[in-house]
Parts: C-alpha cells; sequence; structure tokens
C-alpha cells in the first residue's frame, strides 16, 4: 500500500529470495486491493522485496530504505500472513545541461551517485542514469530519500580526430569537457550535494559544463597471443584513486588497424591502464600505471601475453569444510577494473594460468561459513592481507591455509527501550593493528527477533557493534569508527570459540536538508 494515505497499490512486483536456492524464481504480482500470495515455498531462509514504478522499494522488516532489509526464517507448512509494505513516492532530480556557451547539450549523461564505502574509503555508486533530450533536460527519478551527487558528462563534444590534423601547433594546451558536477564543477571535492526527501522533486538542477586542460595517452597494443591486431582489445584507463570520485579517466578512444591507440580528454592525475583480450576459452589482461601531469603521455606499450603460470596448493588446519561441492581460486587486481579468470581446486592443489604482472589479492570461494583464511605465502613470503605481487619472472607457488576453526559470537541486539531489534547491523571489527584487513571485518543484519549468530571470525581481539541508519561497510572508515570506540563491546576470540554477547543498537542521526 501507499504509505501517504494507506491506499492499495496494484502490479507491485514482490519478489522472495533465498541465497541457498538459486535454481527457484519466486515472484508475484499484487492485485486491485495490493494483496499478494506465495505459495507452496520450501523451508528456508529469506529475504522479501517489493517495488513498483514511482516508488522507493522495500524490503521485509526495514525501518527506512537506506537500512537492510530483515532476513526470516519459513518453516515447513509454516503460513507467514498479513505481512504489510508501505511503499514510499521516489524523489526526481531535475534540470538541464548546458556548455560553456550557454546552449543546451543533447545526450549527455547525467549521474546520480551516492558516497559508499569501499575498503575503508568514501566512494561514489551511482544509483540511477539518464540521457538529456534536445532541450538539455534531463530527470532523475526512483530515488530514496538522502543526498546525492549529479555529475554530467557529454562524450560527444569531445568528438575529434588525430592529433597532427586537429591540433595547430603552437596552438596551447587542448581544451575539452570532463564529468562535471553541479553546478558546474570537476572537482567532486567542490560540488554541491542535493537531498531529496521522500517524493520530493527537485527542479532546476542545472549543470554548467566547462572546458578544462586535457591530454591524450597515446601507445600501442600488442597481442602476443593472437598474432594479429589489437585493435579489438577491450582498453579502459581507470583513476587510481580509492576515494571520492573514483571512476574513469578518459574520454573517447581512437583506434588503428596496427593496434594503436589514443585516449583523448585525459585531465592530469595517476590512472591504471588496462587492456582486456579473451577468445572462445581463455582471458588475457595486462595493466600499467600512467601518471598524466601537464602534457601528453607517448609511447606507451601495453603486450597481452601469456603471463605467467602459477602453481598453488590449499592447506587446510582442521578438517575440510565447503559450502558446496567445488572449491575456488582467484585473483582479484588491486587496481584497474577487469578481473581475470579463476581456478578450480582438485585434490587441493590449482593452478593459475596466464597471470599478467600486477598486485592481486587471493580470493577462495566455496569455504563454508566457519572458515577464514588463515595465511597467504607467495614465493615462500608471508601476505597479512591476502595480497600478492606478480611479475614475470613468476613460477612461484601460492599457498592458501584455511581454517575450519572459526569461532563463533551469536547474540541478540536490541533498541533504546529494550526492545528486540530487527534489520540493524552488527559487526565483529577486529583491533586497530589488524583493520587493515579487510577480511577480519565480519558483518551480518539482525533476523525478525533481533538475533545474530557470526561465524569464521579468525582468532584476536573484536569489539562488536550495532548500528542503524548507517551505509553498508561505513564501519570499515577508521573516521567513521572513531566516535563509537567506547561503544563496541569488547571480546578476545580463539579457535573454536563460542561466545554470546548482547547488544545496545547505535542508531546514527540522520542528515537532514542543509
Amino acid at each position: 500500500m501507499k504509505k501517504v494515505d494507506g491506499a492499495p497499490l496494484k502490479n507491485a512486483l514482490v519478489q522472495l529470495e533465498n541465497n541457498e536456492d538459486l535454481d527457484h524464481t519466486i515472484v508475484a504480482w499484487t492485485t486491485a486491493d495490493g494483496h499478494f500470495e506465495l505459495r507452496n515455498l520450501p523451508a528456508g531462509k529469506y529475504k522479501l522485496s517489493v517495488s513498483r514504478n514511482g516508488y522507493v522499494e522495500a524490503e521485509y522488516g526495514q525501518r527506512k530504505p537506506s537500512d537492510p532489509g530483515v532476513p526470516f526464517l519459513l518453516s515447513q507448512g509454516e503460513y507467514k500472513h498479513d505481512l504489510l509494505f508501505k511503499l514510499i513516492p521516489a524523489a526526481i532530480i531535475a534540470g538541464r545541461v548546458f556548455d560553456e556557451d550557454g546552449e543546451a547539450v543533447p545526450r549527455a549523461r547525467v549521474t546520480a551517485s551516492r558516497e559508499a564505502y569501499n575498503e575503508g574509503y568514501r566512494t561514489l555508486e551511482w544509483k540511477t542514469i539518464a540521457m538529456t533530450d534536445d532541450l538539455g533536460q534531463f530527470r532523475l527519478f526512483g530515488l530514496a530519500p538522502g543526498r546525492y551527487y549529479v555529475s554530467a558528462m557529454d562524450r560527444n563534444a569531445n568528438l575529434s580526430g588525430d592529433r597532427e590534423f586537429t591540433v595547430i601547433p603552437g596552438q596551447g594546451t587542448e581544451r575539452g569537457y570532463v564529468k562535471t558536477y553541479y553546478p558546474g564543477t570537476p572537482d567532486v571535492a567542490q560540488a554541491s550535494v542535493i537531498t531529496v526527501d521522500e517524493g520530493e522533486e527537485v527542479p532546476g538542477t542545472d549543470i554548467s559544463l566547462k572546458r578544462v586542460a586535457v591530454y591524450r595517452v597515446r601507445g600501442k597494443i600488442v597481442n602476443q597471443i593472437a598474432l594479429k591486431s589489437g585493435s579489438w582489445v577491450d582498453l579502459q584507463l581507470v583513476q587510481r584513486n580509492k576515494r571520492l570520485g573514483w571512476g574513469l579517466g578518459g574520454g573517447q578512444e581512437l583506434r588503428k588497424s596496427d593496434g594503436s591507440f589514443e585516449i583523448l580528454d585525459v585531465v592530469p592525475g595517476s590512472y591504471v591502464l588496462s587492456a582486456h583480450w579473451s577468445d572462445e576459452e581463455k582471458s588475457f589482461g595486462t595493466q600499467q600505471r600512467i601518471d598524466v601531469g601537464e602534457s601528453d603521455v607517448d609511447g606507451v606499450t601495453l603486450s597481452i601475453g601469456g603471463g605467467v603460470m602459477i602453481p598453488g596448493r590449499i592447506l587446510w588446519d582442521g578438517k575440510p569444510s565447503l559450502e558446496r561441492d567445488g572449491l575456488g581460486v582467484n585473483l582479484q587486481p588491486t587496481e584497474g577494473m577487469f578481473t581475470r579468470g579463476g581456478a578450480a581446486v582438485a585434490a587441493n592443489q590449482f593452478v593459475l594460468k596466464d597471470v599478467g604482472e600486477g598486485e592481486y589479492r587471493v580470493l577462495v570461494y566455496g569455504l563454508s561459513k566457519d572458515c577464514y583464511i588463515k595465511n597467504v605465502e607467495y614465493g615462500g613470503a608471508h601476505s597479512s592481507d591476502s595480497t600478492i605481487s606478480v611479475s614475470k619472472g613468476g613460477g612461484a607457488q601460492l599457498q592458501v591455509t584455511i581454517s575450519s576453526h572459526g569461532a563463533r559470537v551469536q547474540g541478540a541486539a536490541t533498541d533504546s527501550d529494550g526492545l528486540p531489534a530487527a534489520g540493524v547491523w552488527v559487526v565483529a571489527v577486529p583491533d586497530e593493528t589488524r583493520r587493515s584487513n579487510f577480511r577480519l571485518f565480519k558483518s551480518q543484519t539482525t533476523d525478525q527477533y533481533g538475533k545474530f549468530d557470526l561465524h569464521g571470525l579468525a582468532p584476536g581481539s573484536y569489539k562488536l557493534f550495532s548500528w542503524t541508519g548507517i551505509e553498508n561497510n561505513e564501519w570499515e572508515d577508521p573516521d567513521f569508527l572513531k566516535p563509537f570506540e567506547g561503544n563496541g563491546e569488547a571480546v578476545e576470540l580463539r579457535d573454536e570459540d563460542s561466545k554470546t554477547v548482547n547488544l545496545k543498537v547505535i542508531e546514527k542521526k540522520s542528515v537532514g536538508k542543509e
């Protein structure tokens, strides 16, 4: 139903999800009186959500849109009824995009983004995208209440050809349009934040694009695998900065039949230039750090080669414990956007093939919830945060030790009135000396009874917190944690410990309009 007046909502989409049962899709549509019914459901742990055009998607048990939903257990033959969803109307941000001459910019891409957290850094995560019409107008709709950064980018405005044909010698630095944040700055730190309430439409969000000094990155892709031109290779220039405003670093790309390339409209900064190519069965890639100053960057060579072969093995501390039948190992680049394929583990052995140079984080898939990665060694060197550095020499062995003796902490969270707090975050935060190792953090939302059950914690000292009104992973930001240090419940864990901790919910105050 509508939250405003309680009127029923027809044609709302109801989705029931069970992460342990990916073979079934369970959906329903509400009738004219707003009702829905799902039958013959297998027992399990579920999340229930409802969505409809013009309204903010809601999850069962949510207190407000930024909060997580409440997972609930459904036993065999149980009948769950009288579930009530009150959908709030979505907000809209509208405006126009102009160039520096005051003319409307058609087909500009406009994005509404919100702050998110990634490994302790604030970044921007887009929520919706719109294109401007012939009058430069845009409408960003379907927005939940909150604070947004709005940016515009006109990739068509900077269409240009080879430098020798388009830049006159002695003319000076090229100028071009880059991503611009409301009201008209390429620097996200100088942008104005737009705060919207439920159902509110904020008009007049006009963005004025301005030309700034831009440069070019030129080079060649050599595909040593296909022995052909590298012109079809995927190419990405990405900012190395993980902080607010992380994103792509260039505009149009010019490709040549000989594999040479030219990336236009690059502003000064530090980047990772990645190239990726795949055939029907294998994937290959390489990357290189690029620093752009006050001049063009020439002579970059990216070689798509076979990379190195990394043999590896899994060592178990305790009895092997898997979530499903298979175990896999993958390498995730710490910089850049392209990920590489992983390898299946057989008889505790695996081989990662064609790994390019660079720094990677070791990921292991298929472990049960009681396991944790105890140690990672590459070439005999210990890695405290599961990252390894691969060089051309390669050939070193990767050894991953997994413990199935993870500790367990369970309990309940209560609100200020002493009542069970459903759908709030519970987080186990490692002591300050280990907080750079983000795999040690454990988080969960409480169920319909306010209970939580954290598994697979590595030995050591932790503080347990329960929050409402915060963003996912916000607790990884040291600045966020500082004022709450005294509110955490300290716990010391050893292998196979099972402890009970009850928590009082900390409510982060909502940020109102400025």
